[in-house]
C-alpha cells in the first residue's frame, strides 16, 4: 500500500517482495555459520539497528524505486538477526528442551506478525507512514529490553571445537569412498 501510494506499479511491488527474500535466502546460512563461530551479540545489535533506521528512511522517500535498496538493507539485517536469535534461544534452553524453546520462540514471533499486521492496518488508515515509525520504535525498544534482560546470555560465544584426543570415538564413515 505504501509503494502504491508512492505511485509504484504491481511489477515494482512484486520485485520488492523478491528483493526481500533474496538476501534472507542467500545470507542466512552464511550468517548462521559466523554466529556459530563468533557469537550472537553483534548480529543481534546490527540486525535490530539497521531495520530501525531503514524504517524511518522509508518515510522520507518520494520515489518508489528508492524502496529497493532499503528493502535489501532491511532483509540483509534480518538475515543476520534471525540465526543469532535462534542461536541464543538454543544455547540458553534447558538440556533436552531446545526444540520446545525454539517452537515457542517461533510461535511468539508469528503471533507478533499477526498483531503487527492488524495494528499496521489501523495505523495506515490514519497515515500511511505511521506503521514505519511504530515498527522502528518497537525494534529499538525490543533491542534495548533484550540487551537489558538478556545481558550476558546474548554475549554467548560458542565453545571452541575440542580437538580429538585418544578417547575421542572415531568419526562414522558415510560409506562413500
Amino acid at each position: 500500500l505504501f509503494l502504491e501510494d508512492l505511485g509504484a506499479g504491481l511489477d515494482l511491488i512484486g520485485f520488492t517482495f523478491a528483493m526481500f527474500g533474496l538476501p534472507v535466502l542467500l545470507l542466512s546460512p552464511f550468517a548462521g555459520r559466523i554466529v556459530d563461530r563468533r557469537g550472537s551479540y553483534l548480529f543481534i545489535v546490527v540486525g535490530c539497528v539497521v531495520p530501525t533506521i531503514v524504517g524511518v528512511l522509508y518515510t522520507l522517500i518520494v520515489d518508489p524505486l528508492w524502496a529497493v535498496p532499503l528493502i535489501i538493507a532491511e532483509a540483509t539485517a534480518f538475515a543476520l538477526l534471525n540465526p543469532a536469535l535462534y542461536a541464543v534461544v538454543a544455547a540458553n534452553s534447558p538440556v533436552g528442551k531446545s526444540s520446545t524453546a525454539q517452537g515457542i520462540f517461533g510461535a511468539a514471533g508469528t503471533m507478533g506478525f499477526i498483531v503487527a499486521s492488524l495494528l499496521t492496518g489501523v495505523l495506515a488508515e490514519e497515515k500511511i507512514i505511521y506503521p514505519f515509525y511504530v515498527f522502528s520504535g518497537v525494534m529499538l525498544i525490543c533491542l534495548v529490553l533484550g540487551l537489558l534482560i538478556g545481558g550476558r546470555r546474548l554475549r554467548y560465544h560458542p565453545p571452541a571445537a575440542i580437538a580429538p584426543g585418544p578417547n575421542t570415538p572415531p568419526a562414522v564413515s558415510s560409506g562413500a569412498g
